[in-house]
């Protein structure tokens, strides 16, 4: 999974990893990006939706439809 960070989130991120096997890819004033490697839960992805518009997945595509299908559902709603 490669996962993008806006800088403000990346700090936190570094700080504070996601996972164990969280890996740094690239590390700029614009993006933090990083790898991990791990089983996608119903509770990492309730942390993922937890980050609002400052994460974008990258990798898998798979994953980023699936949030952007939640947040389409949620919108939905309003």
């Amino acid at each position: 999974m490669i996962l993008s960070f806006d800088p403000f989130q990346g700090k936190y991120i570094k700080s504070l990893p996601l996972h164990d096997t969280q890996e740094i890819i690239k590390d700029t004033e614009r993006e933090l990006r990083i790898r991990l490697t791990l089983y996608l839960t119903h509770d990492f992805l309730m942390k993922l939706l937890s980050y609002g518009d400052t994460v974008k997945v990258i990798k898998p595509k798979q994953l980023a439809v699936k949030l952007r299908n939640i947040y389409a559902s949620a919108l939905e709603q309003y």
